[in-house]
Formats: structure tokens, sequence, C-alpha cells
């Protein structure tokens, strides 16, 4: 994963890849989009150095959880033209996909929490609903995955904080309770 250089636009782009970190095995892992440029792609920590990772981090610490681990669908800070930064095309997710899926099965996280739509569809499926503002958990392909917005969507003021720190209190509460207990699989 770390030599790795499948997509010439993200081997452009990136200061480093940044692979996923965190407690193994995992009660929850967190996946994101991409490493942020002014966080994971500076730091090689993914939510690490930026908003949205301080965002996150509280979060995790204001619900109680413990024995994460945080990583992303894509290993490398995707950029736009100007600099900024921009979803992963379709391929560069393919591309990533083994990476994913090994950190999974490294991380036999209890809950799998999806950070945005992307994250979500990559591990539920296009056609699985995402629905972040009803969250429960949903178990496909024998990975529990529970629907949340990503940091950034927050911070940028599209849903309340009250409600995210809410929506971690629902996540702490499912990792607590019985039906959690066993590890999920990565998908095939």
């Amino acid at each position: 994963m770390m030599r790795c250089e499948r997509c010439a636009a993200l081997v452009r782009t990136r200061s480093r890849v940044v692979p996923g970190a965190g407690a193994m095995p995992a009660t929850v892992a967190f996946v994101g989009l991409a490493p942020g440029r002014f966080g994971g792609d500076r730091t090689g920590v993914p939510f690490d150095g930026d908003r949205s990772g301080a965002m996150l981090r509280r979060m995790i610490r204001i619900a109680g959880l413990r024995r994460v681990f945080i990583t992303n669908v894509v290993r490398c800070n995707p950029r736009d033209a100007a600099g900024r930064n921009r979803d992963p095309a379709a391929g560069e997710i393919a591309n990533c996909r083994g990476h994913l899926r090994a950190e999974l099965e490294l991380a036999r996280p209890r809950i799998v929490a999806c950070l945005g739509k992307v994250a979500w569809r990559e591990l539920a499926g296009r056609a699985a609903p995402f629905t972040p503002e009803a969250p429960r958990l949903a178990t496909v392909g024998g990975m529990r995955l529970f629907a949340m917005y990503h940091p950034a969507y927050v911070i940028r003021g599209a849903y309340p904080e009250s409600s995210y720190a809410r929506d971690f209190a629902r996540l702490a509460d499912l990792v607590r309770s019985p039906a959690a207990s066993g590890r999920a699989v990565a998908p095939d």
C-alpha cells in the first residue's frame, strides 16, 4: 500500500500514502472519503491535523468510544486543478478497494461507521439508501454498517452539531449492545 502507484493523478497530488490507524481489533472503524490536504496528507494519519479530524475525534471522545480504527476509502489526497480537495474518481476508489478490505479484515470492527455517502456506497452498495438523519445499523455482506455524515458536512453547517453528537451517542449504544458483540467481516 505504501508504494502504491495505481492512480497517476493521485501520485502527482499526494504528499504521502495515508493508511488507516487505530486499534486492532476495533470496536468501531470509521471510514471517510480521502485524506485531506490540510490533515492526513500532511500528517500521515487519517483525520488528523484538520478541522474534520478535530470534529471526529471530539465526537468519539464525547461518546466515550474506545478502540476505534480510522481510515478512508482512498489512501491519497485527490486534488482538483486549483489544488483543492476533490472527490476521488470511481477508478481511484476501485484501485484502493483491496487496501480498504485488508484494513477492515485486520481491524475486525464490530461496527463500521461510514462517514458520508461515498463511504456508504462503497461498503453498503449503490442501491442502499444513505439515511444518516435516521441512523440505524444495517448488515451488508456480514458487516454491520452505520451511516453518518462526514464531519466536514457538519462543520459547513449543513447538519447540526447537536444532532451529530446524538448520532455518535446512538453509535456508542449500539457498540455496547449484546447484538454488536461479534466482529464484522470485510466485503468480498
